[in-house]
This record gives C-alpha cells, sequence and structure tokens, in this order.
C-alpha cells in the first residue's frame, strides 16, 4: 500500500497546471487541454511528495532513475533521492535522436526506473527504453505524474501513472478547434 496517498488532479488544479484552449502538443498533435506540471514542481516540498509517490509505485530496487529530457531532470533528481539512486536524463542530439550527454552513462545490468511528468502516446518512452536497453540496462518500470493516453501504449515496460487523465488529442486535419477556427493558446501567455 502506498505511504503517499496524493489527490494529483487536485493539486494541478489548485496550481493552474491543467490548462483549457487550443494547445498544439510537442508530439505535434492538438488538445483542446494542457497540463504543465512545473507548475507544481516549482515547489519542493510538492515536488518532494510527488517523487515519494511516484517512487511507491514499484518495489523494485532502482540503480539509476531516467528522465526522458532536461527539464524532467527536477523530478528524476526527487525520485532519485527517495530511492537513493543517480539521477540522469536524456536529450536530442542534431538528428532527434535521443541520447545521453553530460558524461552520463548506463552500465550493463544497472537497474532502471524511467520518470515522466506527463504521456500522451508512448512515443518518447520507447526510445527511452530503447536507450536503456542498447547499453545493457534492464529497465524494470516507468512511473508518470499523469497518463494522458486514450488507453493503449505500445510499451512493454510496466507504466504506473499517479493520475490517468485521458484526453482526446487531434491532427491538425481532423482537430475541431482548427475548423472552428480557435486561435491556438500561447502556454507562455496563460502563466503570466
Amino acid at each position: 500500500m502506498p505511504r503517499n496517498n496524493l489527490d494529483v488532479l487536485c493539486l494541478l488544479q489548485e496550481h493552474g497546471a491543467v490548462m483549457e484552449g487550443h494547445f498544439v502538443m510537442p508530439s505535434g498533435f492538438h488538445s483542446q487541454t494542457y497540463i504543465q506540471t512545473s507548475l507544481l514542481l516549482q515547489h519542493p516540498h510538492l515536488a518532494q511528495r510527488i517523487a515519494q509517490a511516484m517512487s511507491d509505485k514499484f518495489s523494485q530496487k532502482a540503480d539509476v532513475i531516467l528522465a526522458l529530457t532536461p527539464s524532467n531532470s527536477v523530478l528524476a533528481q526527487e525520485v532519485a533521492r527517495v530511492r537513493q539512486a543517480r539521477a540522469i536524463f536524456a536529450s536530442r542530439n542534431e538528428k532527434g535522436q535521443m541520447v545521453l550527454k553530460h558524461n552520463f552513462v548506463l552500465k550493463p545490468g544497472e537497474r532502471v526506473l524511467i520518470v515522466d511528468d506527463v504521456t500522451v502516446g508512448g512515443r518518447k518512452l520507447a526510445q527511452a527504453i530503447e536507450l536503456a536497453q542498447s547499453a545493457g540496462a534492464h529497465v524494470f518500470g516507468i512511473s508518470v505524474i499523469v497518463d494522458r493516453s486514450m488507453g493503449y501504449l505500445p510499451l512493454t515496460i510496466p507504466l504506473r501513472a499517479l493520475l490517468s487523465y485521458p484526453m482526446e488529442t487531434f491532427t491538425a486535419k481532423e482537430c475541431p478547434l482548427c475548423a472552428a477556427k480557435i486561435p491556438f493558446t500561447d502556454v507562455e501567455k496563460l502563466n503570466k
């Protein structure tokens, strides 16, 4: 039984992290809702509670906590603190491939827990799994704050989320918000 019973949706809403509008997601898909977890993670006491809850999702020992991007390095650091593990993050090279930089390495046999803030389609998660496995590491789980998928993620590793918040996404061609000529929402302006 998890030690940390968080109402993640309530925390996200209280901190203005669930936004409504017309958003273009990093994947290129469009959505009416955007979740910006960084508005929670900027508060260390909340980041610690979230990290503890994410860590509690898996009982296996972790040697390394791997974040998918530099922007999730705070999340990886907090989960690693709970787990007494190393924290590293991946980034994209010039060709758009996920790689480890900053002299980060994964060693053969190391046990890896991947962390992410919000997942939608699982493409980046699959790339992170491949990156870790190509180094000979063993990925035993993926812990995320919010799972926005509509129920199917093409993953072979267990994913456990603090919050399941399925949201429909659209290609630009099929987006009803575009068809209604609703302008795109600038996330940066929402936060001011």
